[in-house]
C-alpha cells in the first residue's frame, strides 16, 4: 500500500522523462493556452482531494505548496471550463497507455 497517492504535475514529468521534448505546452505552466494539462490536472487533483490527503504528514509539502498558488481558482475554474476536453483526463490517458506499454506523446 502506498503511503501517499502518486501524482505528478508537468515540471516532474518534463524533469524525469523525455515526453515533454516535443510537446507544445509548457510544464511550469497552469493557466492558459500553453498550459500544460498535467500541471493543472497535478494541483486540481490535490485541491479535490485536499481534506482526505491533510491527514497524511507526507502530504504536507504539497499541500502547502497548492496553498501557496495565487492562480488556484484560475487554475480550477479552467478545468472547469474544460472538462470535456481530452486533455483534463491526461493521468487516465497516460495510465491506459502505461498499461498497453505505449509510448505517450501528448
Amino acid at each position: 500500500m502506498a503511503t501517499k497517492p502518486y501524482a505528478a504535475g508537468g515540471a516532474y514529468i518534463d524533469r524525469m522523462s523525455d515526453y515533454c521534448g516535443q510537446c507544445r505546452y509548457r510544464p511550469r505552466i497552469r493557466v492558459g493556452g500553453d498550459a500544460c494539462p498535467f500541471t493543472a490536472g497535478y494541483w486540481v487533483f490535490l485541491h479535490r482531494n485536499r481534506d482526505r490527503l491533510a491527514a497524511n504528514h507526507r502530504m504536507a509539502q504539497p499541500l502547502a505548496g497548492m496553498r501557496r498558488l495565487r492562480d488556484l481558482d484560475e487554475v480550477v475554474a479552467q478545468q472547469r471550463r474544460h472538462s470535456g476536453d481530452p486533455r483534463d483526463r491526461s493521468f487516465g490517458f497516460v495510465a491506459r497507455a502505461a498499461h498497453r506499454g505505449t509510448d505517450v506523446r501528448i
